[in-house]
């Protein structure tokens, strides 16, 4: 898959000399070209775009904002979007790092570094796929009545209990599997944002609402947000735990 793009620089002449080298790396579909910062920021807003590659003054300054302010919106609005500024000095090179830029590079393009660049933006891209593709992933669970295909992204946890095991879903559907270890249905989630939290627990952590510790009693469970419930949480994972979910996510209350 080809990443869409955007060329930012009112200079007709250099965005079609960057589009020509972007060319050569066959990674690259030019969704789009605008004048002004401004009005790169109102096409994202209205097209799909994987990266923008944006003059630091795409234009006279009484007609445009820099390029590194359209990076830093765009950090806080498009998170997925990477922005490469460029200029023909690098003074700039420091604000672009902190505007959260993808990349920065010197005119005229230096064809080494575009090079660098490209193979990062690639990789990135890459990984973002990923991300997604797993995020709309869906198993195929073999019942006692058949096969059942579930998003990953409905579950809540997988339960142990008797011998069986136990799908509970955010619907509130519960799914049998038939002839699958635990250890299977971890291997089946890997990558997806599932955490073994118990010897009979698997638990979805983009779905964990709080984390109850009882220190008298020493027993921790995991709640989730429409669940009227809780799930056992191992004494010795719960730091563990903690680290994971401070890192990926802030709306957990400890």
């Amino acid at each position: 898959m080809k990443m869409r793009t955007l060329l930012v620089d009112s200079d007709e002449t250099l965005r079609t000399n960057l589009w020509n080298l972007l060319k050569l790396y066959q990674n690259f579909a030019l969704e789009g070209e605008a004048d002004t910062a401004e009005a790169a920021v109102s096409f994202v807003q209205q097209h799909p775009v994987d990266v923008i590659f944006i003059n630091h003054q795409p234009a006279e300054p009484c007609r445009t904002s820099t390029g590194d302010w359209v990076a830093y919106l765009l950090a806080q609005t498009h998170p997925d979007v990477q922005v490469v500024l460029y200029a023909d000095t690098a003074d700039w090179a420091f604000q672009a790092f902190r505007s959260q830029c993808a990349g920065y590079l010197l005119l005229p393009f230096d064809p080494l570094a575009l090079q660098a660049q490209v193979n990062r933006l690639r990789y990135v891209f890459d990984l973002q796929q990923t991300k997604r593709e797993a995020a709309n992933r869906s198993l195929l669970i073999k019942t006692r009545i058949g096969y059942q295909l579930t998003p990953v992204s409905d579950i809540l946890f997988v339960e142990r209990s008797n011998r069986k095991n136990r799908i509970v879903t955010q619907s509130g559907a519960e799914i049998h599997p038939l002839g699958y270890t635990m250890n299977q249905l971890e291997q089946m989630l890997e990558g997806c944002g599932f955490y073994r939290c118990y010897q009979s627990f698997i638990v979805n952590l983009s779905k964990v609402s709080f984390i109850r510790a009882d220190g008298s009693s020493k027993t921790y469970a995991i709640q989730f947000d429409g669940y009227d419930g809780e799930v056992l949480l191992s004494r010795d994972k719960y730091p563990e735990l903690l680290t994971l979910l401070k890192e990926k996510y802030a709306n957990i209350d400890f």
